[in-house]
């Protein structure tokens, strides 16, 4: 038995179950009482995070037990900045909220082990800025089936998985539908990246095109690292091939620097946006113009979503754009 099979028969959430095995008074007596009887009846230890506080021997719980109660945080990417202020937000979210945090990265390749280790170790696993993924059959069906997973910038239809993530794709076809209305009908996509995130930007350009009617140029929507040094050779390449294009589309700030900076060596001045945002930004000249992810209001939405586990929800945080020189006077 897991904590799933104990929080349905018990009728409650997997939070609560989790209150009671931290023994936290915000729980009521009687339902207290329904679950420790559970617990004891199925002999049931919380976690390998939670025996390896003791003396590692895997004993009944009692009602006097107060296991650790942790939830593990993997990061696809945690150079990113925006990946690093999303994942120091959701920490001090948890932590205020009494709760552990075990932190991972993951590499090319190593999803699998690195998401069954935290399984063995936490109570719920918050998955940030996960790879795109064309089907359900991947590890976090594996161990959603025992741990539940909440995707930060992701979504995936697998039974135990919630999603919280920006709504990037309405941004974009607002923002394409914006520059359509000035005319700009070239708008180069440089795609940096191969996460849910991204898919589902390019998803919201493609959107926006067929919407207005418009047929999307396959020559001007260019998956690439998040290199300065490969956007510049991109920028150079598509000017000598004639490709041309009236407008910058970038789905971070990063890329959208590096292109403008990339333009600025050329002599051209072309509105430029990047869909996260940074502190860069605002320093450049001129500013670059960012989308407004609401990080502080993703993060706050996670830690809420942790608490309805498990569940399968897809939440949608609203995103607006932080106007600046590089769009403001296009």
């Amino acid at each position: 038995m897991n904590i799933y099979d104990i929080a349905e028969k018990c009728g409650v959430s997997i939070a609560t179950v989790s209150r009671v095995l931290n023994n936290n008074p915000n729980v009521s007596a009687a339902t207290r009482e329904r679950i420790l009887a559970v617990i004891n009846e199925a002999n049931y230890t919380p976690s390998a995070l939670a025996r390896s506080l003791g003396n590692g021997a895997a004993a009944p719980i009692a009602a006097t037990a107060a296991p650790l109660s942790a939830v593990g945080v993997l990061c696809t990417d945690l150079t990113d900045p925006r990946n690093a202020a999303v994942v120091a937000a959701i920490e001090a979210h948890l932590r205020a909220k009494g709760k552990s945090v075990l932190l991972s990265g993951c590499a090319d390749g190593d999803e699998a082990k690195v998401l069954q280790d935290l399984a063995d170790r936490v109570e719920a696993i918050v998955y940030v800025d996960p790879q795109a993924r064309p089907t359900a059959n991947d590890p976090i069906a594996a161990v959603a089936a025992t741990t539940p997973v909440l995707m930060v910038d992701g979504c995936v239809d697998v039974p135990n998985v919630s999603c919280v993530r920006a709504d990037v794709r309405t941004a974009v076809v607002d923002l394409i539908q914006q520059f359509l209305r000035r005319q700009r009908r070239r708008i180069l996509m440089l795609v940096g990246g191969r996460t849910c995130a991204c898919s589902e930007m390019v998803g919201g350009y493609e959107d926006a095109y067929a919407t207005a009617g418009l047929t999307v140029d396959p020559e001007l929507v260019i998956a690439m690292d998040n290199n300065p040094d490969e956007v510049n050779t991109c920028i150079k390449r598509l000017l000598i091939n004639r490709v041309t294009f009236d407008a910058v589309l970038c789905t971070d700030a990063v890329l959208a620097l590096s292109a403008q900076k990339a333009l600025q060596r050329t002599g051209l001045s072309l509105p430029i946006v990047g869909l996260t945002d940074a502190l860069a930004a605002r320093c450049s000249s001129p500013a670059l113009t960012c989308a407004d992810c609401a990080i502080d209001a993703l993060c706050a939405a996670v830690c809420d979503a942790l608490d309805r586990l498990p569940t399968t929800e897809d939440i949608l945080i609203p995103t607006r754009l932080n106007e600046r020189d590089t769009f403001r006077n296009a």
